[in-house]
C-alpha cells in the first residue's frame, strides 16, 4: 500500500550557482528549528559521462538528525523524539540539474517517508524549477491475522491508512517551510556577498 503526495515550485530570480550552495548549505536556517544536528557521510565526484572524465557531477551523502513531529492520536508507545534520515544530493552543473532523496532509516516498521526532488535551471528565465514526489508506506497491515495486541489495536483504528493520510494531508507545511528556508539561505548568502564585496 501506501500513498503519494505530488508537488511542483518555482525559485524566482536566482542563479543556479546560489541556488546550489543554498541547497547543500540549508541548515541551519529560522525555519528549520527542528533540525538538531547534520553529519557529512561522503563527498564524492561522478564522471558525467563514461567518455569525458574532466567534468563531474558532485555528490553529497548526509546524515540528518531531526526532532519527531507525530500527532496526539498516535499510541504513546510510538512517540518519537529523534528520527534519522539519510539525504543524498547530486549536483550536475553541466546540465544545471540537482537531484536529492531522503529517506528515514529508523522506525521503518511504522512509517517510511521517501522523498525525491528534482530541481532545473532555466536559464533564460533565471529561474529553477522544482519537482517533488513524496511516497509514505507504512507497514501496519490490517488484513492479516493479528497475533499481538499491538496488532490488535492498529487493525481495529486502521493505523497504518490513517498514519499515511495524515501524512500526506499535513506534508505540504513541511515543503513550504522547506522551500523557505531555500529562500532565506539565498538571501542570506546575497547578503553576505554583498556585504564582503564593499
Amino acid at each position: 500500500m501506501g500513498l503519494t503526495y505530488e508537488d511542483e515550485h518555482i525559485y524566482a530570480n536566482t542563479t543556479f550557482n546560489d541556488f546550489a550552495f543554498s541547497v547543500i548549505n540549508r541548515y541551519p536556517n529560522p525555519h528549520a528549528l527542528h533540525i538538531k544536528s547534520i553529519d557529512i557521510l561522503s563527498r564524492t565526484l561522478i564522471p558525467i559521462s563514461e567518455t569525458n572524465n574532466e567534468q563531474h557531477k558532485l555528490k553529497f551523502t548526509r546524515l540528518i538528525r531531526k526532532l519527531g513531529s507525530l500527532p496526539r492520536w498516535t499510541p504513546s508507545v510510538l512517540r518519537i523524539s529523534d528520527s534519522f534520515i539519510l539525504e543524498t544530493i547530486i549536483i550536475n552543473p553541466v546540465e544545471k540539474v540537482i537531484d536529492s532523496r531522503q529517506q528515514n532509516i529508523d522506525h521503518l516498521n511504522f512509517l517510511k517517508v521517501i522523498e525525491v526532488n528534482n530541481y532545473k535551471y532555466i536559464a533564460n528565465k533565471n529561474e529553477i524549477q522544482q519537482q517533488t514526489k513524496v511516497e509514505f508506506i507504512s507497514n501496519i497491515e490490517h488484513n492479516e491475522k493479528k497475533n499481538t495486541m499491538w496488532e490488535r489495536l492498529s487493525s481495529r483504528v486502521h493505523l497504518g491508512n490513517k498514519i499515511e493520510k495524515f501524512c500526506v494531508n499535513s506534508y505540504h507545511k513541511r515543503i513550504f517551510k522547506s522551500r523557505e528556508g531555500i529562500k532565506w539561505k539565498i538571501e542570506f548568502y546575497k547578503l553576505k556577498n554583498g556585504i564582503t564585496a564593499l
